[in-house]
């Protein structure tokens, strides 16, 4: 099941992304946010976009939302998008499914354009963009520094509909 996050999710969606925090170079922090971070952050994004977790018997399985691009006023039409599986549930398409899930709900929001921005070696999230709709358009090189070793940034778009609607 697909619903919208909760205040009362937030452990488990801290216990989800400090995996990737800690054992992979996926996510460029480097010390994971405990549940009182993330409810803060559930907080703050959630006032203004859509924010969904992923449940199967009960348990918060993954993550997905949607939030600010950047700080200034022209790129308020774009929203960037953060997804996050539970390490052991990251096959059989939960991760499409959720994504498309968010998808959905930004259609409500008047956003023309989602942007991924993914650690350059992660060729899982690569083609995981481009299942659900994304296109490459460039990695920024050397921008970040984890467990010795220097990252790139690689970045895709996918057009949404939502500004010509809201304007």
């Amino acid at each position: 099941m697909i619903r919208k996050a909760m205040l009362a999710d937030a452990p488990a969606i801290a216990k989800i992304y400090e995996y990737y925090v800690l054992e992979t170079t996926i996510t460029y922090e480097v010390e994971p946010p405990d549940a009182k971070e993330m409810s803060n952050r559930w907080k703050n994004i959630s006032a203004n976009y859509p924010y969904l977790v992923m449940e199967e018997k009960g348990r918060v399985i993954g993550y997905a939302y949607a939030a600010r691009f950047r700080e200034r006023k022209a790129f308020d039409p774009t929203t960037e998008v953060s997804i996050y599986l539970d390490k052991d549930y990251c096959a059989d398409g939960r991760g499409p499914m959720l994504m498309k899930a968010l998808f959905k709900e930004l259609e409500a929001y008047p956003y023309a354009t989602a942007v991924a921005c993914i650690s350059s070696n992660n060729e899982f999230s690569a083609k995981f963009c481009k299942k659900v709709g994304f296109h490459y358009v460039g990695t920024l090189e050397n921008v970040g520094y984890k467990k010795n070793q220097w990252l790139g940034l690689a970045e895709y778009t996918k057009k949404l509909g939502g500004w010509e609607k809201h304007r």
